[in-house]
């Protein structure tokens, strides 16, 4: 059935334009059956178009036999008509695969080259050839009647035929009254613009038209601009053949007036039809901004980071929600503040840094941690994505900076660095610590020569306190000893434990001499203290004590010698003692 509508169609397309616009026994100057094929193959998979073809055959051959240049010519010519239509659907889709709703501009663009030069000038080749033999017109005069009305029939009539055909398949959602009051009144003003130019011939009122066609365009987009277009083609052919409107003020014969008028209407359809493309695409941007707009605004509300977008200047011009919770701050506290005043003076150098790589890098995100004083006046730690934001000419205008609070991180991580480097028994740094510590003295030594010694101590007969009293109580002697340390060392100096008894304290700046005093000092402290015992007796122990200093052109391990050297000698002297290195 749609095929012998298709068929029907065709043949009432090529019967009207035959004999109504055929003048002198020459080529019909309005040509309706291409474009009618021409949307019916665009409009339809491509595996049908062999039976759409074959269904309008015999109605075009039948409408060219009986209306135009008789049988003789009908199968050339029919088939010539048929080609174009096929050539240029087949040469559109292969250059715009999605044509047929004209949403781009570069949808009309190829459209009219394709249907408005290609086509009709390759169709006129052999078209001209046969409207020569059968009506003796010469050959570049119906070569050229032919290019002209086939080539301003596809731009004039296809695009309503497309688009109305596009709509009978896809329907639109109903109108609701205020809608219905806005159709009615654009398009009666192009019925009543259109009357008013085609119903007389006095005035050539050509423009009056296209100020209502223009004000349906915009208002009601794509479909109002084909309905207006149909409206005015209506009403000027019908009054143009019967001898109204502007057409009728010129002198010269009925092909002329009809080739003047459809280059008025195809002047129409390439004003007003790129303008539709294009509020189309407009309004398929926003309304796509709208979507990812509503998407942005509900990731942001529910997100627990902070989104905050920054001026060129570093001024806040953006913060969401999140900002109250995190940073103590509303939104709108922190709208117009500069962002740098918040973070911490020991983090700010390596933030800016951070964001002018942001800046310079527009492609790239950098990550930073820092401080940032919270409303409350609370220290937090905040991780910082950050990438650069663009202005219409492509340059950095700002930043946008995702924010997340790493506070627990942070002191997780600076709890773990501590234990890494802290003896669980005593408190005091370990080995590790110490080493580290004890390389940047001797290196400071040796650079600026702020000197410095190393002590080392190891408690005296530790081995009978375990083995007299048990391990508890040896620990306890050795947290005794820790805090004898702790009570007598300067706050700048590192007390460590290095295994077992044995303890080192560096004293940094001290001289020798300062050095011993502080070292007898824990002496006699330890020896004038007591631990108690588990089973509740006191014990009591002596430390003896190894000093060397640290020189220049000392390294860590001739230091470490030195003292160890000397701890040995003050062993081997008695004990509970101090020796100084030689």
């Amino acid at each position: 059935m749609p095929l012998l509508l298709t068929g029907l169609a065709y043949f009432c397309c090529a019967a009207l334009a035959l004999q109504l616009t055929r003048i002198d026994h020459g080529i019909a100057m309005v040509w309706l059956a291409g474009p009618l094929l021409f949307s019916v193959l665009t409009t339809t998979s491509r595996r049908h178009w062999l039976p759409v073809i074959l269904a309008c055959f015999p109605a075009g051959a039948v409408a060219i036999a009986a209306f135009g240049m008789g049988w003789t010519f009908a199968l050339p010519l029919t088939v010539t008509g048929l080609a174009e239509a096929w050539g240029a659907a087949w040469l559109i889709k292969r250059l715009y695969p999605r044509f047929g709703r004209f949403r781009a501009i570069g949808e009309a663009g190829c459209f009219f080259a394709v249907t408005g030069i290609i086509m009709p000038a390759l169709s006129a080749l052999p078209g001209a050839w046969c409207a020569h033999l059968a009506s003796g017109l010469p050959y570049s005069q119906a070569w050229r009647d032919w290019f002209t009305a086939h080539a301003l029939g596809f731009i004039t009539f296809a695009p309503p035929m497309l688009l109305l055909r596009a709509k009978a398949r896809y329907a639109s959602r109903p109108l609701h009254t205020r809608e219905w009051f806005e159709w009615g009144f654009w398009l009666s003003g192009v019925v009543l613009a259109s009357a008013i130019t085609f119903g007389q011939n006095t005035v050539p009122l050509v423009m009056l038209p296209l100020i209502p066609m223009m004000g349906a365009t915009l208002r009601l987009g794509r479909p109002g601009a084909v309905i207006s277009i149909v409206i005015l083609m209506v009403i000027g052919l019908v009054a143009s053949l019967a001898g109204l409107g502007p057409t009728a003020l010129l002198h010269g014969t009925m092909t002329v007036k009809l080739e003047v008028l459809q280059v008025y209407f195809a002047s129409i359809v390439v004003i007003l039809l790129p303008l539709a493309a294009d509020l189309e695409a407009r309004r398929r941007v926003m309304r796509q901004l709208r979507a990812a707009e509503a998407l942005h605004r509900l990731i942001i509300d529910r997100t627990s980071d902070v989104t905050m977008r920054l001026a060129l200047d570093g001024r806040i011009r953006f913060a969401s929600p999140a900002s109250t919770r995190i940073l103590g701050y509303t939104p709108w506290a922190l709208a117009g503040r500069i962002g740098y005043d918040l973070v911490d003076p020991q983090d700010r150098p390596a933030l800016m840094e951070a964001r002018q790589q942001a800046l310079d890098h527009p492609d790239s995100t950098v990550a930073v941690e820092y401080r940032l004083k919270r409303g409350d006046g609370q220290l937090v730690w905040l991780e910082s994505q950050m990438c650069a934001t663009l202005d219409t000419a492509g340059q950095p205008d700002g930043t946008v900076t995702i924010l997340r609070d790493v506070t627990e991180r942070r002191q997780l991580m600076d709890d773990l660095s501590h234990k890494a480097m802290t003896d669980p028994l005593t408190g005091l740094s370990n080995r590790r610590a110490f080493d580290k510590a004890l390389s940047d003295s001797v290196a400071d030594s040796a650079s600026i020569g702020s000197g410095g010694c190393l002590a080392l101590f190891d408690l005296d007969h530790f081995k009978r306190i375990n083995d007299d009293h048990g391990h508890a109580t040896g620990d306890r002697m050795l947290v005794l000893f820790a805090a004898v340390l702790r009570g007598t060392v300067r706050s700048g100096d590192v007390s460590a434990r290095l295994g077992g008894e044995e303890f080192a304290v560096l004293l940094k700046g001290a001289t020798t001499e300062q050095a011993r005093l502080v070292c007898e000092r824990i002496r006699v402290r330890l020896a004038s203290s007591e631990a108690r015992a588990v089973s509740g007796e006191s014990v009591r122990a002596t430390v003896s004590v190894g000093l060397a200093a640290l020189t220049p052109h000392t390294s860590v391990e001739d230091t470490m010698k030195a003292a160890d050297a000397a701890l040995y000698r003050a062993k081997h002297d008695g004990r509970n003692r101090l020796t100084i290195a030689a």
